[in-house]
Parts: structure tokens; sequence; C-alpha cells
């Protein structure tokens, strides 16, 4: 057992030992690990101030390397707390008092009555005190040299600090510590370097300049969005001195897809990956009859030029909606009367008007059509060109509330105010099949993004998932007490995310099984909006407050909370790659902000009225 090594004073030897500061633990521990401290999982200042201030390496603790270290620290309170009289199974206080108490200071220059030089206590208490550190302060990992890309990679060489923990429970084993608890000790410290070695260290050229952007750690497990974290965290993209872009990275000419892991993508340490910038562009709508397109790509010192598209000028009422076709050249927007109105996008021209009435708006997947759900049961396709109505998709026996193109664009998913759904034909405009089991209205309707399921959401509270090909329902999620205001499956068809304005919940569920995995509250018992992120790992929800909030779509944990607003936020999305988040706000104003720390990057004011919708786009 630990009896005096670390706790008495009456065992001494070479004071120059004990000369270890508190400052030397900490920097002998935070190097030591190699591992991520950054608390992803808050949103406070402190947090945004820190990661700002991180090293051009950003680094990541996984779950595992946490447990161990958790672990670790465990069994080292208890050698602290190892002396005479004492059982080694007695746990010592979290913050380390027992070890103080035990032991009065003594100084590094007395040595033992015979004149000899002995471990002092301080030095003692020191070298515990490092292998306590390792474990319980905040690590960061320290500069090594740049890893070359290539089909040789090179590994980090060892941590010195690591080694000279390893060095310490050496010496302490000398010392007459129990072999055992040693043992079990050094066990524990290996284990977690195996584990440290499991981490990817990738390095990011720009792909303009070719010079080196940063460097991240991840896990093999991660996606493309942790490289996007790491270099946001680092201050090193979408800066107050650029203008905002989205960020993609491409590896052996292929682009990262966001539901892609680097393992799949085999991404190993030392590779390199191309950063690829495109700038972005945001689409807000506004109660005050207008339509906005605002160009983000400048600094945020020069302002967010903008171009208006004012639908009222003709007598056609607020606008309801608006989207921009995958081109980006052609603007659709939808005005309470009824009305849509095709744009050229780069000069503000009017195009076309669409034939006949239109509640809703939206492009194909290929830009080439436009559909609507309009007040007089049928859905209308519009050439995005002419505004012709080319068919009438007509079969519901009420008001159709909700309609979306399947991922090939060739099909047509409609929900009805009578309960009833709908798969047709883009090409015939033909029904293909009734989807029939809702009690009250459909709401709202979504593909999945391979296109072979489809959901609903109804007023009766409950989704339902369909096999497409069948147009059978093979699951029915039940939870909610109240009417579901949306559906939607997450990136890679796993799970499905509902929300309730009435019940004031957004729900995660396993598509499969049907389980309710996540039952996320919103501000104030409402939901306005609740969306998944690109990579399906968060949960981004607008509630009855000035504030957003994104939550992690595993742990229901709030990670980054989003203030500025002076009233609700009525809707948000995500830029393509995730990292930016849009924001439209009943306070007249729309915000853009830093999925990862929740900084607000850009305030865009120019409306006269609430904006109810917002999209952040690619250029």
């Amino acid at each position: 057992m630990l009896i005096g090594m670390f706790t008495s004073s009456e065992v001494t030897t070479d004071g120059d030992a004990g000369n270890t500061t508190s400052e030397d633990v900490m920097h002998a521990s935070s190097s030591a690990t190699g591992i991520d401290c950054e608390e992803r999982k808050t949103g406070s200042a402190s947090d945004k101030d820190r990661a700002t201030s991180e090293a051009p390496e950003e680094k990541y603790e996984t779950k595992e390397a946490q447990a161990k270290r958790e672990e670790f620290l465990k069994d080292s309170r208890a050698l602290v707390a190892a002396r005479p009289g004492r059982s080694v199974f007695e746990s010592a206080p979290e913050d380390g008092s027992a070890m103080a108490k035990q032991s009065p200071p003594v100084s590094s220059e007395k040595g033992s009555e015979d004149g000899s030089h002995g471990t002092t206590a301080s030095s003692q208490r020191s070298t515990m005190s490092m292998l306590l550190g390792i474990f319980s302060s905040q690590p960061t990992e320290p500069a090594t040299d740049e890893i070359q890309g290539g089909p040789e990679r090179q590994t980090p060489p060892p941590s010195p600090q690591l080694e000279e923990l390893r060095q310490a429970v050496e010496r302490a084993e000398a010392a007459g510590a129990s072999s055992e608890l040693v043992e079990h000790v050094r066990s524990k410290l290996e284990e977690l370097e195996q584990e440290l070695e499991r981490d990817v260290q990738v390095k990011i050229f720009n792909a303009v300049s070719g010079e080196v952007v940063g460097q991240v750690r991840a896990r093999p497990c991660d996606t493309a969005s942790r490289l996007r974290e790491g270099l946001m965290c680092q201050g090193m993209i979408n800066t107050e001195d650029e203008g905002l872009s989205s960020i993609n990275f491409v590896f052996g000419n292929q682009l990262l897809q966001d539901i892609v892991t680097l393992a799949e993508a085999g991404i190993k340490t030392g590779d390199s990956v191309t950063l690829v910038r495109t700038p972005l562009r945001c689409v807000t709508a506004s109660f005050d009859g207008t339509v906005r397109l605002w160009d983000l790509h400048s600094k945020e010192s020069e302002g967010c030029p903008c171009r208006c598209f004012r639908q009222d000028a003709a007598g056609h009422g607020p606008v309801l909606s608006a989207a921009m076709e995958p081109g980006g050249k052609t603007l659709l927007t939808v005005a309470s009367g009824g009305e849509g109105q095709l744009w050229c996008a780069e000069t503000g021209k009017a195009l076309a008007e669409l034939e006949g009435p239109a509640a809703t708006g939206l492009f194909s997947p290929r830009g080439c059509r436009v559909m609507g759900a309009s007040s007089d049961d049928a859905v209308r396709i519009w050439c995005a060109k002419t505004g012709q109505c080319l068919r009438s998709l007509e079969g519901h026996a009420g008001e159709v509330r909700a309609a979306r193109f399947s991922p090939d664009g060739k099909l047509a998913l409609t929900g009805a105010g009578d309960g009833s759904a709908a798969l047709w034909d883009i090409a015939s405009g033909e029904l293909l099949t009734m989807l029939e089991g809702h009690s009250d209205v459909v709401k709202s309707v979504d593909f999945s993004a391979d296109g072979t399921l489809a959901a609903t959401a109804s007023a009766d509270g409950t989704a339902r998932v369909w096999a497409v090909q069948f147009g059978k329902c093979i699951q029915v999620f039940q939870g909610h007490v109240k009417a579901i205001s949306s559906v939607s499956f997450s990136p890679d068809g796993s799970r499905l995310l509902t929300a309730s304005a009435f019940d004031g919940t957004a729900r995660i569920w396993d598509a499969a099984t049907g389980v309710c995995t996540l039952v996320i509250p919103g501000d104030g018992n409402v939901v306005n909006d609740a969306i998944f992120s690109p990579d399906g790992q968060k949960v981004l929800l607008a509630s009855a407050s000035e504030s957003l909030r994104l939550y992690d779509a595993e742990t229901g944990e709030c990670v980054v909370t989003m203030f500025g607003h002076e009233d609700w936020v009525r809707c948000a999305s995500f830029s393509p790659d995730g990292m930016i988040i849009g924001s439209a706000c009943y306070d007249g104003t729309a915000r853009l902000w830093s999925a990862a720390t929740g900084k607000c990057l850009r305030t865009l004011e120019g409306h006269d009225g609430a904006v109810i919708s917002i999209s952040v786009l690619e250029c």
C-alpha cells in the first residue's frame, strides 16, 4: 500500500525532487493526454472564449477515453487515501482535501535527522498530484510535428509527460506501494494511451492557395462536420474578417458526405483533405410583403447587400413563403392571396406568375417544375420557366395541406384535410395509392433520402411511416398528446423527428421500431420549428422564446444556445454544411449564427414586419 509515499512527513529524500508547482502539474497533465477538453455541449460565453483561443489543432476526447480517465481518477484517489489504519477502498473527497489534511506542508529544504536526503512530503504529493492531474484536469494536446500526408503516415512521438507519469508509477511501486493496486493503475494508463492512439489527425489544405489551414483531431466514427467544427473553434473559418461560406472537404477526388464517417471514407491519421469554400446567401420572407436575397460573402464590416422582391406591389398581400431553385437562378414566392410568382434572382425582374391558386410552393430536385398545395382540394404542377400549369393532381376530399417531391423528382407525396395522404406519378399525374389511416388533418409529409419511405404527421397526434413501393403503413408513432405540426426523416433515414406546437415537444423516433428515443421540450411549451442538422447529429429548436437551442440528437443535451432576438423565433434553417444557422423572428430581423459556438455572425435588418421564413443557400 502507498502508506507514506505521498502523505507521511516521516520519510524524506532529495528536496529538489519536490519542486513541482501546481502549474507544472497542470502542464504535465494537459500535455500528456493529447485529448480534447473543449466542452462542446455548452453555449456559455466562457466556453466560446476558450474555444476561440485554442491552438490551431483542435482535439476531441472520446467517450471511451473519458470513461477510462474517470475510472483511473477513482483508483488514484484510493492511492492518495491509503495510509496507516485506513483501507485503500475508502474514497477520498472529490476535491482531494484528504491528502492536504493528512500531512502538513514540509519544506523541501528539510532533510532527515541523520542528514540523508529522502523524498519530502511535498515531492511525494506533487508526484501523486501529477497522476491525479492527468485525469482530473482539462487536458489539451501538445503541439506535434506536422504529419505528412501520402501513403507513408507518421505517428506522433509519445508524450514525454505521459512517460514521466509511467515512471512515477514505477517509483511508487519501488517505494513499497501495493503491487496489485499500482499494476491496476498502470494498466489503466496503458489503456488510455491506446485509446488516444486510435484518434485520427487530419491535415486540412486550402483548395485555392494550397496552404495548410489547420489540423484537427477526430474519431474514426466522426464525419466531415467534426472537421468543420474544429476549424470553426480555432477561428479559421467564417470569421468577422471574411464572408460567410459553406465548407466542404475533398479526399481522394471524392466529396466527403456528412453521413459518411471518416473511417468509411478511408481517412487515417496523417491523411490530408482539401477545403473547398462556397459563398453563401440567404433568402428571407416577411409579412411586410417582401422577400429579400442577401449576399453573405462580404465582410461583416461591409454589411450584407440584399435585393428586395416586393410582391405586395401588385396587391397580392403578405408573402407566406419563398424558395430558390437548385441552380440558384430563379426565386419563387407565394403570397397570402394565393398568387405564386417567379423571379430572376440576379436582376430581381418578375419572370412569370403561376397559373391557378397556390398556398405553398417548392421546386423539384432538378428545378424544372414547381409543385404547390392549394385551397381547392388539388395539387398543381407548374413549369418553372413559364409558370404554366402542367397538370392538376385531384383525388383528395379536403384542402391539401402539405406536398413534397421524392428525392428523384418522379413522385409526389401529399397530405390533406380529410386525413388522407397520397402518392402520385409526376409525369402522368396518376394517383398511385391513397394512404389512409389518420383520423384528422395530415399537416406534414416527408420522404426518406433514398425515397423508399414516406412519413406523414397528423392533427390526430400520430405520425406514420409508409413503404412507398407498396403503399402500406409499416409503423405508427404514438406519444404526442396533441396535434403534430411537422415531421421529417434524419439524413440517413434511420430516425424520425416530429414536433408539436400544441403539446410543446419535439420527439425523435427509431423509424424501424417506432420507439421514441428522445423527448425535447420547447421553451414556453411551444415548438415553432424543429429540424435535423445536415449530418443528423443535432436537432435545432425554435420555441416560444427569444433564443434558439441546439440539442444532441442522441443524448438530448442542449449543446449550444443562441441569444439575441427580441421576440419569439418563428423558424430556422441550416446552411448546407451545417455550420451556419439562420433564424427568422417576429422582431422583424433575421440572424446568422455559428452552429459550433452559438455566436451571432450577422444580423439582417430591413424588413418592416415579422420575418416568417429563412433559408441559407450556396451561391
